[in-house]
């Protein structure tokens, strides 16, 4: 399953996006972006409870 996470769905007045089947390392990217760039270092939790708000499944993000 494709996962697709843009920045100004979080909130952002910001062009980043990533996209691909590894939601760990989409994870890793999108908080590393906002780390980077907006100066937010959010936890990879944080964003994961994020993402689940925008209707992705636990599930589709973390493989276990």
């Amino acid at each position: 399953m494709t996962i697709n996470l843009a920045c100004k769905d979080y909130g952002f007045e910001c062009e980043f996006f990533v996209k691909g089947e590894s939601g760990s390392q989409l994870i890793e990217q999108l908080r590393s972006h906002f780390d980077d760039e907006h100066g937010i270092n959010y936890s990879a939790e944080f964003l994961i409870q994020m993402v689940i708000n925008k209707g992705h499944s636990r599930k589709s993000i973390i493989k276990v």
